[in-house]
C-alpha cells in the first residue's frame, strides 16, 4: 500500500466550492438528543450547544441508511444528510416516534452551501464570522453582531469548521435567498470558484467519502470512520447488534478505499475494479487531474482482494490501495 503524496499548493491562495450540498432534518424537543441517540452510530449525548460529529443511521441489520453530520442546537439536533436524502431519513425517524416529546421535521426552506479553504479564506470569513477563536471539527462558529447580508430572520448564515478536502475548511450556509449576494463577496475577495475535479481530487486525497460513496447494503465498520462516526461503549441504538459483532470479531470483509489508478484513458463512476481480471467491485468516486501523475478513485473493495499483489486494475488500468490522511487506519 502506498501513501497520496499530498498537493497542498493547489490550497495556497484559497477557493471556494459547492460540491458539498446538504438536506436538514431538524429535531426538536426535551426527548430530541435521547431520541436520535437510539437510532444512530454517534455517541451525541455529550454534544455541546454548537458543537457536531459524524455518524451513520442503520437499519435493524445494520445496514447503513444515511451517512450524517449531527449538530446540536439549543432546540435539539440538526442532522445534514446529502442533498435529496433529507426526505427519507425523516421518515424513517418518524416511524418510530411514537409518545417522545418532540418534533421531526425537514427544513423545507432549500439551503445553500459553499466549501472555503486556503491562505485567504480567513480573511474573509473573519469579516463575517468569529473565526479568531480556536475550532474543531464541526465546530459551529457564530455570525458577527449587526446586518450581516447572507441572513435572513429566521434562517441566520451559519460557518462551521470541516476537513474533508484539507485540515482547514470551512463551510458557509445561507438561506437560497443570500446565494448570489455570497457568490459575489466570494469573488470580490479572490475567492474563485474551484471545478469540481480540484475537489474531487482533493476529497480523495484526504480519503473522504460522500453519501454516493456508500451503496446500499454496506455496514459501518466498511467505510473506514470508525472512530470519527462509531461509538462502542454508548447504549442501545438501531443496528447495534451488527455493529457489536463486527467488533468483536475484529475486521469486516471488504473496506472503503482510495485507489490510485495509471494515466491514460478516461475513469467515470460505476468503471469495474478488478483483481486477477475477476470484477470485485465499482467506482463510486473519481478525482482526476491533468498535472497528476496518477488518477484516484473510491470503490468498496474486498480485503483478500487488496492482500494479493499487484493484481488490481481499474477499468484495465493499473491500480493500487493508497493511504490518505483519514484513512491512515484502514488495513490495521
Amino acid at each position: 500500500m502506498s501513501v497520496i503524496e499530498k498537493q497542498e499548493d493547489s490550497l495556497a491562495e484559497g477557493y471556494s466550492s459547492t460540491l458539498f450540498q446538504f438536506d436538514e432534518v431538524v429535531v426538536k424537543g426535551p426527548d430530541a438528543v435521547q431520541f436520535i441517540s437510539n437510532f444512530t452510530t454517534a455517541d451525541i449525548n455529550g454534544l455541546q450547544e454548537h458543537e457536531g460529529c459524524d455518524g451513520f443511521f442503520c437499519d435493524a441489520r445494520g445496514w447503513v441508511l444515511e451517512m450524517a453530520i449531527l449538530l446540536r442546537s439549543d432546540e435539539g439536533l440538526r442532522i445534514r444528510v446529502a442533498r435529496g436524502r433529507g426526505h427519507g431519513l425523516a421518515t424513517h425517524l418518524d416511524r418510530y416516534h411514537i409518545r417522545e416529546d418532540l418534533t421531526i421535521f425537514q427544513n423545507q426552506e432549500e439551503l445553500h452551501s459553499v466549501l472555503l479553504s486556503g491562505g485567504q479564506t480567513k480573511r474573509w470569513l473573519g469579516e463575517f464570522f468569529d473565526v479568531s477563536v480556536p475550532v474543531k471539527v464541526y465546530q459551529q462558529i457564530q455570525e458577527h453582531c449587526g446586518d450581516n447580508p447572507f441572513s435572513t430572520r429566521s434562517n441566520p448564515a451559519r460557518l462551521m469548521a470541516v476537513d474533508w478536502v484539507s485540515s482547514q475548511g470551512f463551510l458557509v450556509t445561507v438561506p437560497k435567498e443570500c446565494k448570489d449576494i455570497l457568490q459575489s463577496s466570494l469573488l470580490e475577495s479572490g475567492l474563485q470558484d474551484s471545478t469540481d475535479e480540484m475537489i474531487n481530487y482533493l476529497r480523495l486525497q484526504q480519503g473522504w467519502p460522500l453519501g454516493n460513496d456508500i451503496p446500499e447494503k454496506t455496514l459501518p465498520q466498511e467505510v473506514g470512520l470508525n472512530a470519527r462516526a462509531i461509538s462502542l461503549t454508548k447504549g442501545c441504538y438501531l443496528g447495534q447488534e451488527t455493529v457489536a459483532r463486527l467488533d468483536a470479531l475484529g475486521h469486516v470483509n471488504r473496506r472503503l478505499v482510495v485507489l490510485a489508478v495509471e494515466k491514460g484513458g478516461s475513469m467515470v463512476v460505476g468503471d469495474s475494479v478488478a483483481s486477477n481480471d475477476e470484477v470485485v467491485s465499482r467506482v463510486t468516486s473519481v478525482g482526476c487531474l491533468g498535472n497528476q501523475a496518477v488518477s484516484l478513485a473510491m470503490a468498496i473493495v474486498p480485503l483478500k482482494s487488496m492482500q494479493q499483489k499487484s493484481n488490481l486494475t481499474v477499468a484495465g488500468k493499473a491500480a493500487n490501495v493508497v493511504s490518505p490522511v483519514l484513512l491512515d487506519t484502514l488495513m490495521t
